[in-house]
Formats: C-alpha cells, structure tokens, sequence
C-alpha cells in the first residue's frame, strides 16, 4: 500500500492496521477512503457505498474452485484469512517462482 502509485493514498499510519484492512475488505469498503473513480455524478452516484456480497461462485477460477480448503476466505460466504505471520523472503520467492 506505500508502493509508489499509492503512496499518496496513505494518509496515516492507520491505514495499515492489518485488523483494518480486513474489516474494510471483508465489508466491500474502499482501503483509502476515497469517492470511486468515474467521469460523471451519475456513474459516481452508482458506484457509491460498499460492494454488495455474493454467495454465487459462477465465474471464479477452476484453481481455487479445485483447492477451496486452501482458500475459503476467497469462495462466497468466506472473508477471514486466519492469521499467518508475514515472511517477505518466503512471500518474494513465491512471487518469482510465477514469472
């Protein structure tokens, strides 16, 4: 969230509670506090408030459909991740391996 696109969103150290992110997330609700991004009142009237939950699963991806154990806080009906410490050497890798 401080990457360079975004540094200028992060208006307080509050923004980066984790426990915050994840109600914001969970509830559908912006992480910076900002109006959507739109070109007229009538499309930003539309987009305003939170994003409505679904309990469909039409149009997810068959690899999280096939591994759903590993990630209900994604599928319908699921938010919370359980808590797992963070290991940026562990979480870089990953990110390589997918190059």
């Amino acid at each position: 969230m401080k990457a360079y696109s975004h540094a200028d969103r992060v208006k307080s150290n509050n923004f980066l509670d984790h426990s915050r992110i994840q109600k914001l997330i969970c509830q559908g609700d912006n992480l910076f506090d900002m109006l959507p991004e739109e070109y007229s009142f009538q499309e930003l009237i539309k987009k305003m408030g939170s994003i409505p939950s679904s309990t469909s699963a039409v149009h997810l991806p068959a690899h999280l459909i096939d591994n759903a154990d590993k990630f209900k806080f994604l599928l319908p009906g699921g938010c919370l991740r359980k808590s797992q410490p963070f290991h940026p050497r562990r979480s870089a890798a990953r990110i390589n391996l997918f190059r």
